[in-house]
């Protein structure tokens, strides 16, 4: 038995350790161990002390030291952990909490950083199984229950979660960690607003939070609260600047809203921060500045290999496929009202079911509307995978027997990339959803054309392009516009000139608004009609107009509509204004099918080339300029040649039942050709391989004119 005077020794030393007295501690410690070098306790303590202050390779030697005194102590295992833990070695963390829990299986704390662990790894099903442990030794347990919540949250059982967190709070009501569980849990089912109430209440215990303050700008952007979501990121680039893609994240959210103070330095900021590797930007939000092509492939590069790194091992394959048709997968978050939809529901329904079987894989979007019936109705199978984890979803596809898997979302917001990392299919496409490269290397392919991404373009992308005849955007000749309305209906003045951009704020930017102020200016008893999705975004645009000298009233806003009310809306504009550096993409296909001529500005990315495509496969090139100029000057020509644009109207109608760009059905067989090389490829043990699709001539199908 150790000597009261050592026993005295320990415990002062034990009390400088506690209060925060460091060296005195280590000193303490180091004399007791100079008396006896065997002493467990000092070994131990003395350890931790290491560990905790940075010294990790001392302090894991000097625990290890103790248990080479008395290996059966879990309380040294478990310290040992925590060491290992802060050296980042997980591996030899979860052997020493084993070890532990192998002497003391009721060690609560030893379960709960073992669930920690496990989470950490994504072992989600073992590591809800260690915080289960934790909490039945321990019913008061608040941090347990949290991190089972969100365990439970990453496995995709909402209800679960949500009563474990429901638990935490319980116990201690004022759990910043908790509160901001739950409002992501809330946030995933759909419950946007009590998201935000819950971050907020989170944010009120503990103001330097930065998760919190990013989840709440989350929330706010999702709920179209633009400014909220400005102000919150503000916040977070204030306490975190270097918290990830926060610049990019508060730009995009200042666009949404118009507010464009120190838009230009805060971009080129973005820009040259993404050319450095950080991680500034989600893909989305980056497009919104215009980066080179070069740094738009770096900022999904970044992205990608920070959050949805190739999975290792991929998905397991099967050693044999026995069906005869090639089957393709969509997979989607964006299969009911949305612009997906609208523009790809006809080529669904008239895949060719000799030669392909194709299912979808959706999630979000439950809604029960037109579309959403029309595309279900459209697969031989629809699958919700929204309450399955990415993992069960590519082992479920690996089951299908997929062929091909089409990314119809890509970098979106609630993108599900973590599938893609898991290598579900052999051929992987990135198709429509996002206007860029994912910049991920299990993503095969991308379809594009070729006034799109010129060949020159192709080291841009980090998949092999696939040129498609024509425009790589389908069109559903399907499409129904409500009954035409009078421009009374939309607070449009009968006689004007009516200018129209639809495409969303964030779009839209000085130097486009610049440019429609001056055509206002130039042409007489204009007006420019936009859409009003967010009150201070019109507030601020309007105050534009004004700082400009242009008399806000000739601005016009169009609240959200159903579908066919907003193509009907095309009937009352002249000229539908492009934006640059990010193209109208359904927008610009809808303003043609409805027989509206637009003006856009080709830069030299897939997003500032979309409505380009468009135009020249419709034969209207001229109406594609290369240099904002030359637009305006275009745009302003157009206004005063009345003529000239009837013509032009003229022309779009009489192609829509003619022209190629308005064949749902001829578009899908070039796709189909695309998937059939890319088949034809993979079966012949060929890697991808850029390829161009030869357009159908109406007795023979389209070739490999790679």
């Amino acid at each position: 038995m150790r000597g009261s005077s050592l026993e005295a020794e320990l415990s002062a030393a034990l009390g400088c350790h506690q209060r925060g007295e460091v060296e005195s501690a280590r000193r303490r410690y180091l004399e007791i161990l100079g008396k006896d070098p065997r002493c467990f306790d000092a070994l131990h303590l003395l350890g931790l002390l290491s560990a905790d202050t940075g010294s990790l390779d001392e302090g894991i030697a000097l625990i290890r030291r103790a248990l080479d005194v008395d290996a059966a102590k879990p309380n040294a295992h478990y310290g040992l952990a925590t060491a290992y833990l802060k050296q980042g070695d997980a591996t030899a963390a979860l052997s020493c909490l084993d070890r532990a829990l192998a002497l003391h299986a009721e060690f609560a704390d030893a379960w709960l950083l073992r669930g920690n662990v496990l989470q950490q790894a994504e072992r989600f099903e073992d590591s809800v199984q260690s915080y289960h442990a934790a909490t039945r030794i321990r019913p008061a347990f608040p941090e347990a229950y949290n991190n089972l919540a969100a365990a439970l949250r990453a496995l995709r059982r909402l209800s679960q979660a949500l009563e474990c967190v429901e638990r935490a709070l319980k116990l201690r009501p004022a759990y910043p960690m908790a509160l901001n569980n739950r409002g992501l849990i809330l946030l995933d089912g759909g419950h946007g607003a009590a998201a935000v109430e819950d971050f907020r209440r989170a944010l009120a215990l503990g103001p330097n939070f930065p998760e919190a303050w990013h989840n709440l700008g989350t929330a706010l952007l999702r709920l179209r609260r633009f400014a909220a979501a400005r102000d919150a990121f503000a916040q977070l680039a204030a306490l975190s600047p270097g918290f990830p893609h926060v610049a990019g994240s508060l730009l995009l959210a200042k666009l949404c809203c118009c507010d464009w103070t120190g838009l230009q330095p805060a971009a080129d900021a973005l820009v040259r921060a993404v050319e450095r590797g950080e991680h500034a930007a989600m893909p989305m939000a980056f497009l919104c500045v215009g980066g080179a092509p070069d740094a738009q492939r770096r900022c999904a590069e970044i992205h990608s290999s920070t959050y949805y790194p190739p999975a290792v091992p991929p998905t397991q394959k099967r050693s044999h496929y026995s069906h005869d048709k090639i089957r393709v997968a969509y997979v989607s978050g964006d299969l009911g009202e949305h612009a997906v939809t609208y523009l790809l529901s006809g080529v669904f329904e008239r895949h060719d079911r000799a030669r392909f079987d194709t299912l979808a894989l959706s999630w979000g979007r439950r809604d029960t509307g037109p579309a959403r019936r029309r595309v279900e109705a459209a697969f031989s199978r629809f699958i919700d995978i929204t309450d399955i984890t990415d993992a069960d979803a590519a082992r479920i596809m690996r089951e299908l027997e997929v062929d091909i898997a089409v990314d119809l979302s890509g970098h979106t917001l609630g993108q599900r990339t973590g599938i893609f990392s898991r290598r579900p299919a052999d051929i992987q496409v990135n198709y429509l959803g996002l206007p860029a490269t994912l910049g991920a290397p299990y993503i095969d392919y991308l379809i594009a054309d070729r006034f799109l991404v010129p060949e020159e373009q192709c080291r841009h992308y980090s998949e092999q392009l696939v040129w498609l005849p024509g425009s790589f955007q389908p069109n559903d000749d399907r499409r129904v516009a409500a009954e035409p309305r009078g421009r009374s209906a939309f607070g449009l003045p009968a006689e004007a000139f009516v200018f129209c951009c639809f495409n969303r704020n964030n779009k839209l930017n000085p130097r486009c608004f610049d440019a429609w102020m001056r055509l206002l200016e130039a042409v007489p008893r204009s007006v420019l009609w936009l859409l009003a999705t967010d009150p201070i975004a019109e507030s601020n645009l309007r105050r534009e107009a004004a700082v400009r000298g242009v008399d806000a009233g000739r601005l016009v806003f169009a609240p959200d509509a159903p579908y066919g009310e907003y193509l009907a809306r095309y009937a009352c504009a002249d000229l539908f204004l492009d934006t640059l550096p990010f193209n109208g993409g359904a927008t610009v296909s809808d303003a043609v099918s409805m027989g509206l001529p637009v003006v856009t500005c080709a830069g030299d990315s897939f997003a500032a080339r979309m409505a380009g495509s468009v135009l020249t496969c419709l034969g209207l090139s001229e109406l594609v300029t290369r240099s904002m100029e030359e637009y305006e000057a275009t745009a302003r020509n157009l206004a005063s040649q009345p003529e000239r644009l009837v013509s032009l109207r003229r022309s779009l109608e009489g192609k829509r039942s003619a022209h190629p760009f308005f064949d749902t059905d001829r578009y899908r067989v070039h796709l189909e050709a695309a998937y059939h090389i890319m088949w034809e490829r993979h079966q012949a043990g060929l890697p991808p391989q850029a390829f161009a699709v030869d357009a159908f001539s109406g007795n023979k199908g389209p070739r490999n004119c790679a």
